[in-house]
Parts: C-alpha cells; sequence; structure tokens
C-alpha cells in the first residue's frame, strides 16, 4: 500500500536514487549544478551567450539568431521596459502565435523581474479580455493578426497602459515593436532576481471552460524545465522543434528545456503538417514534439508531408492523450532513429516529466503513462484521502519544487486544490507492482450511472478497439431513471462508415452493462483545447441543446 505518512520530502536537493528513475547519477550531477549556474529563466540566454556566443539559438523562417544576437536583443527589449517604467512584481500580456517576438519577451520581462503572461488566442475575445484584466498586466504586446481582437476589448482594459504591436504597420494607439526594442541598451539588467520570484502566469488547461492564472516562479520553471532536459539528454548539440503554442506550459517544457541546455529552437507559427515536416528536414531537427500524439497521425496522412527525411531525429516525445501502440510502431517505422518519450504533466507542476515512460519500457509497459519523476513526493488517494493498494485506482497528489504556490487572485481555488502540502491533481491513476502509473481518467469525468461509477475513459478505451473508432469521448448526460446515463462522442477513421447500432452491438460485447453507452453521436472531430485536451463540457452543452 502507499504510505499512509509518505517519504521524507526530497527537496532541497530532490535528485535522489529512486528504484525506477531515468536519471543517471552524473546528468543529476548535472541537474544540480545548472540550476546553481542559472537559478533565473532570463539567465539561460545570458549564460549561453557567454558558452557559445556565435552557435545558432533561433530560427525562424529566414530569422536566425546567434545567442549573442538573442541576448543583445533580450537586453535591449529589458532596458526599454525599464525606461517605460515597468518594474519587478509589474505584469506585461502578450497576444499572439509563435512568433521570435514572444521568446524575446519572456527572457526580457524574466530578466527584470516582471511577470510574463501569454494569452491564449483561441478563446473568445471577451474571454482573452478578462483574462487580460484578471492578470492586472499594465502592457500587453501583440501581434498583427491579433489586432482585431484587440480594438474589440481595449476599451475594456482599463490596467493596460501601453500597447506594443509586433509586425505591420502599428495602429494609432500602438507602439512599434521593433523600434521599442531598438530604444533599449544592449546592456545586462541591473534588477537582482530570485528564483523564488514570479516569473510568469500560465492559463490552466480550462477544459471545465473556466481558465485560472497558475503562478509559476523562477525556480518552479527551472527544476522543471531540468528534469526535461535529464530525461531526454537535451544539450547544446540538439535543434529541437517549437511548433506547440507557447502561451501554454509547453513554454516551459520545450522552448526553456531546450534553451536551458543550449540547443538551437526552431520556432514554427502554427501547426502545418507540411511546413513541420519540412522544418525537421531542412533543420536537420534531433528532438521533436508532437502533442497530442494524434497529431503524428494527421502528419502520415499527408503525402507532402512524409516525403520528407527525418531519420536523423534522435528523440520524439509526446502527452496530453493516450499514445496507442500502434500509432507507436508508425513512428517508430517512420523514425527509426529515434528513442520515444511519453510524459504526463499539468500547468499547477509547472509542465511536463511528472512521469516519463522511458524508450526502453514503451512496449512491456504499453498504457502506462510512466513512473513518477524525482523531484516529487507523491500519494495515491481514495475519495476519503486514504492510500489505496497498488492496482487499485485513486486520485495522484504531488509535492515538489516544481509545484506551484497557486492561482493568480483565486484564493478559493487555490485551497481547494492546493491542501494539506500537496497539489491535488484531480487525475486518477493507478499503480502496478513496478511503480509504473496508468491513467485511469479524471475524477470530474467519473459518471454515476444507476448507483454504479463509471470512469469515462475506461468506456473510452473499449470503442478505440473498434476498427472504424478514430477518437472516443465519453461523459455522462442527466437521466431520469439512472441519474446519468452514458454517452460516446465517436470521430470515425478516415474512409469509413458506422451506424450508430453497430457500435452499440459492439459496446455490449465489450463492456458489463452498466459501462455500456446508452446513445452514440458521431462528429468530425472533437473539440479541444490548445494542449490537445478533449473540451467535454462543450459536448454536454451540445447535447443538452
Amino acid at each position: 500500500m502507499h504510505p499512509a505518512h509518505p517519504r521524507a520530502p526530497t527537496f532541497p536537493s530532490p535528485l535522489m536514487s529512486r528504484r525506477h528513475s531515468t536519471l543517471s547519477d552524473s546528468l543529476c550531477m548535472l541537474f544540480l549544478i545548472g540550476m546553481g549556474e542559472i537559478m533565473t529563466i532570463g539567465n539561460i540566454v545570458a549564460r549561453n551567450a557567454m558558452r557559445f556566443p556565435h552557435r545558432e539559438a533561433l530560427v525562424y523562417g529566414d530569422v536566425r539568431m546567434t545567442w549573442a544576437r538573442l541576448n543583445e536583443r533580450v537586453n535591449r527589449l529589458a532596458d526599454a521596459f525599464l525606461a517605460m517604467g515597468l518594474r519587478k512584481g509589474d505584469k506585461a500580456a502578450m497576444l499572439s502565435e509563435n512568433v521570435p517576438a514572444m521568446v524575446e519577451a519572456n527572457y526580457a520581462l524574466a530578466k527584470i523581474g516582471a511577470v510574463f503572461f501569454p494569452v491564449k488566442t483561441r478563446l473568445f475575445p471577451q474571454d482573452v479580455g478578462c483574462l487580460i484584466d484578471l492578470s492586472d498586466a499594465c502592457v500587453l504586446l501583440f501581434h498583427e493578426e491579433m489586432a482585431p481582437m484587440v480594438e474589440q476589448i481595449r476599451g475594456g482594459l482599463k490596467k493596460v497602459k501601453a500597447f506594443i504591436q509586433v509586425d505591420g504597420e502599428p495602429r494609432p494607439y500602438a507602439i512599434d515593436y521593433e523600434g521599442f526594442l531598438n530604444s533599449g541598451k544592449p546592456r545586462e539588467p541591473a534588477v537582482e532576481v530570485s528564483s523564488d520570484d514570479l516569473y510568469i502566469f500560465l492559463c490552466t488547461g480550462g477544459t471545465t471552460g473556466v481558465s485560472k492564472l497558475a503562478m509559476l516562479t523562477h525556480g518552479n520553471a527551472l527544476w522543471a524545465a531540468y528534469s526535461t532536459v535529464s530525461h531526454m539528454h537535451l544539450s547544446e548539440k540538439d535543434v529541437g522543434l517549437q511548433v506547440l503554442p507557447l502561451f501554454h506550459v509547453i513554454i516551459n517544457n520545450c522552448l526553456n528545456a531546450l534553451m536551458a541546455a543550449g540547443a538551437c529552437v526552431v520556432l514554427q507559427h502554427r501547426f502545418d503538417a507540411v511546413e513541420y515536416m519540412k522544418n525537421v528536414h531542412e533543420e536537420k531537427v534531433t528532438v521533436a514534439l508532437v502533442v497530442p500524439p494524434f497529431l503524428f497521425s494527421w502528419i502520415m496522412a499527408v503525402p507532402e508531408a512524409i516525403a520528407y527525411d527525418v531519420t536523423h531525429v534522435r528523440a520524439f516525445a509526446t502527452a496530453a492523450a493516450t499514445f496507442p501502440a500502434d500509432l507507436k510502431e508508425s513512428v517508430r517505422k517512420y523514425m527509426p532513429r529515434a528513442d520515444l518519450f511519453y510524459s504526463y504533466g499539468l500547468t499547477e507542476a509547472s509542465g511536463g516529466t511528472v512521469t516519463v515512460l522511458p524508450p526502453d519500457r514503451q512496449l512491456d509497459k504499453d498504457g502506462s503513462i510512466g513512473v513518477v519523476g524525482t523531484i516529487f513526493d507523491y500519494r495515491i488517494v481514495d475519495e476519503q484521502g486514504r492510500a489505496v493498494p497498488a492496482g487499485e485506482a485513486g486520485e495522484l497528489l504531488l509535492r515538489g519544487p516544481s509545484v506551484v504556490s497557486g492561482y493568480y487572485r483565486r484564493e478559493d481555488e487555490t485551497r481547494i486544490t492546493f491542501r494539506d502540502g500537496w497539489l491535488h491533481t484531480g487525475d486518477v491513476v493507478r499503480e502496478d507492482e513496478d511503480g509504473f502509473l496508468y491513467f485511469v481518467d479524471r475524477w470530474k469525468d467519473m459518471i454515476k450511472t444507476g448507483g454504479e461509477n463509471v470512469f469515462a475513459k475506461e468506456v473510452e478505451d473499449a470503442l478505440l478497439a473498434h476498427p472504424k473508432v478514430q477518437e472516443a469521448a465519453v461523459f455522462g448526460l442527466p437521466d431520469p431513471k439512472w441519474g446519468e446515463k452514458i454517452h460516446a462522442a465517436i470521430v470515425l477513421k478516415p474512409g469509413t462508415e458506422a451506424t450508430e447500432a453497430e457500435l452499440l452491438a459492439y459496446a455490449r460485447e465489450a463492456l458489463p452493462g452498466y459501462k455500456r453507452p446508452k446513445e452514440v453521436c458521431f462528429l468530425d472531430a472533437l473539440p479541444r483545447n490548445p494542449s490537445g485536451k478533449v473540451l467535454k463540457y462543450k459536448l454536454r452543452e451540445a447535447r443538452s441543446t
């Protein structure tokens, strides 16, 4: 059984030996040395500019920057922010898809101790406005393609004192980004920033429809980033492709992790299968990250994309959704030299690598999300907070140096999620006899039907075994007889057809009676948030109207 009183906390020196750790002793030592050397996010670019000034740090289309050039631009931007009156602890928001200015703003604000808030661009304008207001941002940077949205919400942004436009002819109310950056001096900012200072606000997944702002300190972010560095053996020899949106916690798992290792980052504006594979091919990318895993299926379905040579990829990492065995085999065939990494993480723990399933366990532990990383203590408990025996499902609780302190200006939600010294993830897992975890479901996705508890993922997994089913989302709907009835939303594989009766008949063979869907609907695509998680509240709303 899991101990009622967990093992002693592993921090401030958390990289202790654990039975299932994927970190070697030498990597652990490098990890600790790196933490002491960098300490803050802003120091990443400053250190690398000294170590290898002439190596490429950032590539974006025709834009190619060395570490020296990137650090110079970051310093100029930081100095311009200071000259504007921005001070340590102030907040600056940015509304943009992936562009170099997002990278520069990330590190410039970190160097002066201001808090960066990259805003989700794919929300309704009113939601974007509410989040910017919630953040207390006094500066808003935005890309020209976001200008129409900014103009819709600008009147309500009473706390924003300056608007800075990236690219295009600046709107009358906006400052030109390049001119603003070049007004600053290239010196290192004389601002004392510590690992305990706030670094960034990141929106939580918002699968319930309500996003909160998780508060990451520099220390939180660095522990999580270096965990990724260590697990994936990242180094200055690597070239990583950053295509996932930087307004997501992936800014830490991918951008900060790659740059902390000294690797070159190839930045892609947004996901496009052909452009993705072209970048992998032309830039000789060694580290490919595809989240969620099904995006790889999209890539493989485009002939122009798979025509590129990608055999030089040494690491393929994914997370955020099921990584089925057949998809793993497709990746292995197409990227024969790539080690496969599958991880689980959450914004409240500063991102991925809470658990990692390493390359050598992908087959014998298929379906597992891996072992808990060495920087965390963890417990698996029932609804009363009691430890559950190995093999039984329970909520995953975490604590460690990358766990955030809470949500900005959301005290009630903070008290609920972070209590008794533990992060209550809301994720249900079970642990096997070897210490590998398996994701079961979200507590909130449990369906109570006829007095029984049914985890939606169990039903989804059964339906996914049908040869015509590509994706499945299962949820409960109110029912006067059963309390809740089980409903399944299905996306079929391209070129296939199926009926509701066919899938209900299949479910009768695959599931016990109380776990069978009562209804099935077919969709062209499931609604997802930017991290790839299915928005079941939207599915419920659609079926309830």
